[in-house]
């Protein structure tokens, strides 16, 4: 993301205007068992999101953060996320192994029935990028999940505006209009 961020922020500064779409997780507010190296990642990538969009508001271009809940179909997500590849990692958590065969099923077990598509993701950004210039949401969530990640990050918004008005930055919570 960084590696992007430098490649196409220069044009939109130029251009005073853009909009940053970073697609990253609820898994940063929710935290779900064994899978520390993506939770970890996408909690840093949020704070990336974050940070950046302070620092780009004030030359026109606007940030939005898109937050997957589970998506269990359509994905390896699974099978390939919650299984360290170094055999002595795999042996010391052996006693674990039950319960990670049991995440994927476990996470279902969320759903209460209904069909999370992850297509809905890309229909969120596709919403998204047609609002006019300020109307974009800072963060918005695509979960079929019930988590309460919508009202935790208002509660954390709240908290992080005070803190940036406290510091007598306020401007970096808006976009610049040209």
């Amino acid at each position: 993301m960084h590696r992007v961020n430098r490649a196409v922020l220069p044009y939109m500064r130029a251009r005073r205007s853009g909009t940053l779409v970073y697609v990253g997780s609820t898994t940063t507010v929710d935290v779900p068992p064994f899978m520390a190296p993506y939770v970890d990642s996408k909690a840093a990538f949020d704070a990336l999101a974050q940070t950046t969009a302070y620092e780009v508001n004030q030359f026109g271009i606007e940030t939005t953060i898109v937050m997957p809940g589970a998506f269990t179909q359509g994905t390896d997500h699974f099978p390939n996320a919650s299984h360290p590849s170094d055999a002595k990692v795999i042996a010391a958590y052996a006693a674990l192994d039950e319960m990670v065969e049991q995440n994927g099923e476990a996470t279902e077990r969320l759903f209460n029935g209904v069909d999370a598509d992850p297509v809905s993701v890309a229909a969120e950004i596709s919403r998204l990028l047609k609002l006019p210039v300020g109307q974009k949401p800072f963060r918005t969530v695509v979960d079929f999940t019930g988590a309460k990640v919508p009202e935790v990050n208002a509660r954390v918004w709240d908290e992080q505006q005070d803190s940036i008005t406290r510091m007598g930055m306020s401007d970096l919570l808006q976009i610049a209009h040209r």
